[in-house]
């Protein structure tokens, strides 16, 4: 984008929010209710806190997109429910977390297999 360009565009900008105009934010992407309710229960129970906001982790955390590759439903019920060794907590007396297991899986392995997109979600139909 030539100087010229990048002066204008900010120029809009800044006179629309000058001014009170709403500048298009970028869409949420639509998904099904119950993979919409499980990103909810992840950003509502702070999973992101470790695992990130798109579940691809941080340094010192597991990548979920990756780690629901190699791991089975059953095993991701079990972490979830039990915590492990290596500092993930237990979740069984939480009853929000164990009421949206199903959910919350739904939507991580969405995540893990690419047919769920990272960031804003929003239920579709």
């Amino acid at each position: 984008m030539s100087a010229c360009k990048k002066i204008v565009v900010g120029a809009f900008v800044s006179g629309a929010l000058l001014f009170g105009a709403t500048v298009p934010a970028f869409a949420a992407a639509k998904v099904d209710k119950d993979t919409f309710d499980g990103w909810k229960l992840y950003k509502r129970e702070r999973c992101e806190t470790c695992h990130g906001p798109t579940a691809e982790g941080a340094a010192a955390f597991p990548n979920l997109v990756n780690s629901l590759k190699n791991i089975d439903k059953a095993k991701f019920v079990d972490v979830v429910t039990n915590g492990t060794a290596k500092g993930m907590p237990a979740h069984k007396a939480n009853a929000k977390v164990m009421d949206g297991m199903e959910k919350l899986y739904k939507f991580v392995k969405g995540r893990s297999d690419g047919t769920v997109p990272a960031g804003e979600l929003e239920a579709g139909e």
